[in-house]
């Protein structure tokens, strides 16, 4: 199906076709990682797999934006925002797999059914309410989702990155950055998207997707070389005036 398009993957005025990594090498490098396990059925595993392989192709297709076009400051700007959420997207779901499939998963042992609320009352004239859930024990425990700064901390506590991996510190600044997708919700006045996506964002996200890509957890892979414009992130992005 891909090779279908590749003819239309070029610049103007430019004879020479590209397309990124395809589908199924990305796959058969995320297959050292992500397959049926103990803690994932193929059910689970499968999507993961692919989803992870379309996010990467987008992720190199983005990166190709900035390196071969010629853009506005805003639209810079935008592109690695789009980067750095998708990588970031990336990352959480390679990261949520490794953790659970370690066995440092969280799981649910109680279910909420109900939730009552009691009626206001007044004390030392302050107004409260009292909160009551309703729970059921769960005859087999099952799998909780996560947050990005949980399986972070999972991941730099236990090193299930490898010891050889020296970028841990690096993960926490990239799960900030990806809850800056919601537009709405500015902390201060500087707090844009002009101020919070720039270079040194697309060479954080860049390096540590190349590092975690290229990293033990993929041990027996031969598609490494697939990753090699992420640890070229220095290199100019080209920008009008």
């Amino acid at each position: 199906m891909e090779s279908s398009v590749t003819d239309i993957l070029t610049l103007k005025n430019d004879k020479n076709t590209w397309y990124p990594a395809s589908i199924p090498s990305l796959e058969h490098h995320l297959s050292f990682l992500i397959s049926k396990n103990d803690f994932f059925d193929e059910k689970e595993a499968h999507p993961i797999q692919k989803n992870i392989s379309y996010s990467l192709q987008y992720v190199e297709f983005l990166n190709r934006v900035l390196s071969d076009i010629s853009l506005s400051s805003v639209l810079v700007t935008q592109n690695i925002k789009s980067f750095v959420v998708h990588g970031a997207a990336v990352l959480e779901a390679i990261f949520n797999f490794l953790v659970v499939s370690k066995g440092h998963g969280k799981e649910l042992t109680w279910k909420n059914v109900n939730t009552h609320l009691s009626p206001e009352y007044s004390l030392n004239n302050v107004k409260y309410q009292n909160e009551t859930n309703i729970k059921f024990k769960l005859e087999k425990p099952i799998k909780s989702q996560m947050t990005f700064d949980q399986l972070a901390k999972k991941i730099e506590s236990k090193k299930l990155l490898g010891n050889s991996f020296t970028s841990y510190s690096k993960i926490k600044p990239i799960r900030q950055l990806r809850n800056k997708i919601h537009i709405h919700d500015a902390a201060h006045i500087a707090d844009t998207d002009w101020n919070n996506f720039n270079h040194s964002e697309f060479q954080l996200v860049s390096n540590v997707l190349f590092q975690v890509l290229t990293s033990d957890i993929f041990y027996g892979s031969n598609q490494f070389d697939k990753f090699a414009y992420l640890d070229t992130a220095n290199k100019p992005i080209k920008q009008d005036k």
